[in-house]
């Protein structure tokens, strides 16, 4: 073991605060989502799976072996997703933290498996996300389709959609991370309304009018 037991401790409440911190965002739903935390070159701390992010406690985050994620100890049984996670760790050192959630926007994106664009962000945005957000295909959750659309997905980048599955996001730590994901969600809704109210040929956007256009698209 690599690093102290109180290393540890604080990378624990990381992994709690942060779970906390994306339910008071609206950046998930529910139970839904997972992390990882970085412990060092083989091991990791994940989220378990199906527990409440509030009533998650740091001790139950188990401690999961990055070159096999099929190996874990201590905490609760980790997400089924972390294989994604464990990838990402063990291909791309430059990266600590993941983060995969289901923020509104974001699913939206996600859900009508379409590209962010470039031209849908500020220079600061894009270099942040790592360019356009691409969707990795769609997979059962925990299965190996699903971790091979995200990996593929997310070469060269920061984030990615997973295609009817929400969002992938990855920084140096989990602050970055954090700010991607935000940004990610930034952007996704700025574009929706731009383009909205393009197709609408309106001067402003506002809920009623994306509501309006889509009934009045869908509704035939």
């Amino acid at each position: 073991m690599s690093w102290t037991k109180e290393e540890e401790a604080k990378l624990r409440k990381v992994v709690k605060d942060s779970g906390v911190e994306l339910l008071k965002e609206n950046l998930v739903q529910g139970t839904w989502g997972n992390m990882a935390q970085r412990l060092d070159k083989e091991w990791m701390l994940v989220t378990p799976t199906g527990l409440d992010y509030e009533a998650l406690t740091p001790e139950d985050m188990p401690v999961v072996n990055i070159a096999d994620p099929s190996v874990w100890k201590d905490g609760k049984k980790p997400t089924s997703e972390r294989k994604i996670h464990a990838y990402l760790m063990l291909n791309r050192p430059e990266i600590n933290a993941t983060i995969h959630s289901h923020p509104y926007y974001g699913s939206i994106f996600a859900s009508a498996r379409k590209e962010l664009p470039e031209a849908a962000m500020t220079e600061e945005e894009k270099k942040l996300l790592g360019g356009s957000v691409r969707v990795g295909a769609y997979g059962l959750p925990g299965t190996k389709k699903l971790k091979e659309g995200t990996v593929k997905a997310m070469e060269g980048r920061n984030a990615c959609f997973m295609a009817n599955h929400g969002v992938f996001c990855a920084g140096r730590d989990m602050e970055e991370a954090f700010e991607i994901i935000r940004c990610l969600e930034r952007v996704c809704k700025r574009y929706i309304e731009q383009l909205t109210v393009k197709a609408a040929g309106a001067k402003e956007y506002s809920d009623e009018l994306l509501f309006d256009y889509f009934i009045k698209k869908c509704g035939k």
